[in-house]
């Protein structure tokens, strides 16, 4: 069984989790009708990280408040296809909303320039598809019993000592309560973009590169 030595901080602050988010809420804890689990899209980090904004989209828009926001023609990930990405896990968050926040990134050595990707509380108030609710906590226990000691992660974010090299599957989601925003990120990591996985739906260990 692996082991790991992997935090250089990790807070005492308690998440206080309530009940769940507000912003697209019903589109971020779903997946798209139809979604087949063994047809996943392999994506480098690198192409995630240089998605481009969704054009037209504005802050908090009402109109994707219960919907996915069409793709223009060719659009290689568009909102709502199932991804796996392959990239060095530096920090994990508990979320009010019962989130937890992870931020990935291309290097080893440095957290900024990351991807966030999210997996919901696993419980009925969060997550209204009972389907996800297995895929979700199997993610969510994971990262508690073999990266977190069988802790939650702190509210600001515990950090890894040592990151951990991870596969990543998860839905495209395009995080419009950001727009306009300064980059976001914990613990001075900057997100590349406003795109996310989100609900992440698995997530292994992944064959560390040469």
């Amino acid at each position: 069984m692996r082991t790991f030595s992997l935090f250089i901080l990790i807070t005492t602050m308690a998440v206080s989790v309530s009940a769940q988010g507000v912003e697209r809420w019903s589109v971020k804890t779903s997946v798209a009708d139809g979604t087949d689990f063994k047809k996943v899209t392999k994506v480098p980090l690198a192409d995630l990280l240089a998605v481009k904004d969704a054009e037209g989209v504005t802050h908090n828009d009402k109109r994707f408040k219960t919907e996915r926001i069409p793709a223009p023609n060719g659009d290689k990930y568009p909102e709502g296809k199932l991804v796996s990405t392959t990239g060095w896990l530096h920090l994990v968050a508990g979320e009010p909303d019962g989130d937890y926040h992870i931020q990935i990134s291309d290097s080893q050595t440095s957290g900024d320039h990351c991807l966030v990707v999210e997996v919901p509380n696993e419980g009925a108030k969060f997550t209204a598809t009972p389907d996800l609710r297995p895929k979700f906590q199997a993610v969510r226990d994971l990262i508690k019993t073999k990266m977190l000691a069988g802790k939650n992660p702190s509210a600001s974010g515990s950090v890894m000592q040592h990151p951990v090299y991870v596969t990543v599957t998860g839905v495209m989601f395009y995080d419009d309560s950001h727009v306009g925003d300064q980059p976001r990120g914990k613990k001075g990591m900057k997100a590349a973009t406003l795109w996310e996985l989100h609900p992440v739906t698995g997530i292994a260990f992944a064959v560390k590169p040469k």
